[in-house]
């Protein structure tokens, strides 16, 4: 991205004249100065066009914006649109995809990929054409980073029709194939399924002699079984791609686990060598773990070169931790070939003198090789013993594992029902999410209710998931009966159990608009238990200004026999606050973490109130203190929720999303959402390059070296703005 803005000495002109004069000199942050002809930019109306995309009203954007002689208002209009989205703001971004300006056809592009759903044919059509008076331009990319070309082709992913698909296809015979290639990925992605035709060709112009293409195999990263013939032609472009450096090899090793029991061979060489990067590795773990048996002898064969990194000075503190982490993660047991290693592991010393970061990662490889070689224990002795802390979490959070493997009855009954009321919010959410699997377990309602009275809204979250999911766990009917109840579907509904109807009709009264997703798994739970005494709540939220808890309510509604259309609302009368003080220009934030300092670059380009949010709670030391809640090695780390579940955030209104036709490459920072216009306070660094992320994510900035260090439950210490 570069240094400017499109919007910020605009906007921060605006707020001058509302409050001291109209400053209608205000100077052009276009890409160049404005020909004598063309009227000097209104910072009062690109104001309010801000303000109308934060309030999600399409109504304040007229034809007219669309149409006028100032580039600037014309593309703070689209990009309101393209984040509106809805079936008015499909029209006018229809109009727009004509303009001869390439921000504005990009973001017009994205937005109509966004609303294509029910429009499908004549979007396609208008895109394809778009982009055939596109292909003769070189100059598709605009000043502020967005690609017009690039976003004509996310966008037909995002319709993801046949004809889109077709569309794309065809590329691949020009010299757009990269971008035709990198689309169909994220088509793939989106709606799960590839054509035979593109599937073929794909694999054909992944292997040709002459520049193959790197994003052929993305594609592949996101698809679920393939036929033996896919697979074994597959192998092949994997092995090819192996052997160059650069995006093709990311793609490869991420893609070989579709590729059948051989890939399994490749995957275990990637992850034994030295050589290749640590995220490399950890992708290589995450893909033998699905090709069964196979998949997990390799990550048992692999175990001990991986584990020497614990004898190394300073190595479990380097990013070479993370494919131990990945590999303990995903082993399903303790194979001969591991159990050596894993003894080893799970005996390491914790010296008294050990940093909180270093001991925090030994318990952690402790407990997991414990929990592995426990089987169904839970008093094997390795196992009570691998946290030095007798109420740790990583010592709970591995019985909470090992209970998973064996019925719970009895004492394991005894000893789960204690960590389902665990103090220790995580744990206790691991042991309530056991229940779906467990349908032994004796009066669950009564677990369940109390979680519901929790104060954390991630435990109430939790409950209200295993609600939504089985309801008959509410059932105030014995087991048996419940059980009978799922094998005859002639027998009348299951009553609820009272305690659970007080307390999620309790949850709901406390859950604030700003936990989105607390709210909205309650909504879910009501609506599978069919409670008619919730109706009047989720009609409400039927009309809420929030897009997720339309779509919750609306699902709920037609569960009750209520059903009624949730697509419409008021739109808030007052834009968010962060808009009377917008970052105008780029703001370097420098962390110190457990994982030693580290540096953020936050651009407020294209999502400025984002990036006004996030440097505000820095200043004033809201991150200061919080722990590094989600760690996937070579994936994302992502940290501020100070309630440490990820279910949390600043005591702030949600943000509204901020999304772009942007690329989250390696090192791209965005905002965590939990649904449309869910953000605040939590963000995420990704460790690779991630195209399925693409205009779903605000993307506000990117990261410096050292990010991939960091482990889970690693600190952030203090914050500084430079």
């Amino acid at each position: 991205m570069t240094r400017s803005t499109l919007l910020g000495p605009l906007v921060a002109a605006a707020v001058m004249g509302c409050n001291g004069g109209d400053k209608s000199d205000a100077p052009d942050a276009s890409r160049g100065p404005a020909p004598p002809s063309v009227a000097v930019p209104s910072p009062r109306r690109v104001l309010e066009l801000v303000s109308a995309e934060h309030r999600r009203d399409p109504n304040v954007i007229s034809a007219d914006d669309l149409a006028s002689r100032d580039v600037v208002v014309r593309r703070t209009a689209v990009r309101a649109l393209a984040r509106i989205a809805d079936a008015k703001s499909a029209e006018l971004l229809g109009r727009a995809l004509a303009d001869e300006d390439s921000d504005v056809v990009a973001w017009s592009a994205y937005g109509l990929g966004y609303a294509c759903k029910g429009r499908e044919p004549a979007t396609v059509r208008a895109l394809a054409s778009r982009a055939a008076s596109l292909f003769s331009d070189d100059a598709t990319k605009a000043a502020h980073g967005l690609d017009a070309l690039d976003a004509v082709a996310d966008a037909l992913a995002r319709c993801g029709s046949g004809e889109a698909e077709r569309t794309l296809r065809g590329w691949l015979d020009t010299r757009h194939a990269d971008r035709a290639a990198l689309a169909l990925g994220k088509l793939a992605s989106r709606h799960g399924r590839l054509d035979d035709a593109s599937i073929a060709v794909l694999l054909d112009v992944g292997s040709r002699p002459n520049r193959p293409l790197d994003a052929a195999l993305l594609a592949f990263t996101r698809l679920g079984p393939l036929g033996p013939s896919v697979q074994t032609r597959l192998l092949e472009v994997a092995r090819a791609a192996l052997k160059r450096p650069g995006l093709g090899r990311r793609f490869a090793v991420r893609a070989l686990g579709r590729a059948g029991p051989e890939g399994a061979k490749e995957l275990a060489h990637v992850l034994s060598d030295a050589r290749s990067s640590a995220a490399e590795r950890s992708d290589a773990a995450r893909e033998l773990a699905r090709l069964g048996n196979d998949g997990q002898l390799a990550l048992a064969d692999a175990l001990p070169a991986l584990a020497r990194i614990a004898k190394e000075p300073g190595a479990l503190g380097s990013s070479q931790y993370g494919p131990l982490s990945a590999a303990l993660d995903v082993l399903t047991g303790a194979p001969p070939a591991a159990r050596e290693t894993l003894s080893t592991l799970a005996d390491l010393p914790v010296a008294a003198t050990a940093s909180p970061a270093l001991r925090r990662r030994i318990v952690r490889l402790r407990c997991r090789a414990a929990a592995l070689l426990a089987g169904r224990a839970t008093l094997s002795q390795r196992l009570v013993a691998c946290d030095p802390d007798r109420v740790g979490r990583l010592g709970a959070l591995a019985v909470v594992s090992v209970l998973d493997r064996g019925p719970l009855t009895g004492a394991r009954y005894r000893r789960w029902s204690e960590l389902a009321e665990s103090s220790d919010r995580v744990v206790r959410q691991a042991a309530l999410a056991l229940m779906p699997a467990h349908p032994e377990i004796q009066n669950p309602q009564r677990l369940i209710a109390k979680a519901l009275q929790a104060a954390e809204p991630g435990t109430i979250a939790a409950a209200a998931q295993v609600l939504a999911a089985y309801p008959d766990r509410a059932s105030s009917e014995p087991t048996e009966r419940r059980g009978e109840q799922a094998a005859d579907a002639g027998r009348p509904a299951l009553k609820t159990h009272a305690e659970v109807i007080t307390g999620l009709t309790a949850a709901f009264d406390r859950a604030e608009d700003k936990y989105i997703e607390t709210r909205a798994t309650l909504i879910d739970a009501a609506g599978a238990l069919q409670l008619l005494s919730m109706l009047p709540r989720i009609e409400h939220d039927c009309k809420s200004p929030y897009p997720t808890l339309r779509q919750h309510a609306a699902k709920a509604l037609g569960l009750l026999a209520h059903a009624q259309p949730c697509d419409t609302f008021t739109p808030p009368r007052d834009p968010p606050r962060e808009l009377a003080a917008l970052a105008t220009q780029e703001v370097r934030l420098r962390f110190e973490t457990d994982a030693g300092s580290l540096l953020l670059t936050l651009d407020p380009a294209l999502a400025p109130v984002a990036v006004t949010r996030v440097v505000e709670l820095a200043k004033n030391g809201f991150y200061n203190g919080l722990s590094v809640h989600r760690i996937v090695p070579g994936f994302v780390a992502q940290f501020g929720d100070p309630g440490g579940d990820g279910y949390g955030g600043a005591n702030a209104p949600p943000l509204r999303c901020e999304t772009s036709p942007q690329s989250f490459g390696e090192g791209a920072v965005g905002v965590a959402l939990a649904g449309r216009d869910t953000g605040s306070s939590q963000i995420f660094v990704t460790l690779g390059p991630y195209p399925h992320l693409d205009g779903d994510y605000p993307l506000i900035g990117h990261a410096g070296p050292g990010w991939d260090n960091l482990a889970q439950g690693d600190l952030v210490h203090k914050v500084t703005l430079e």
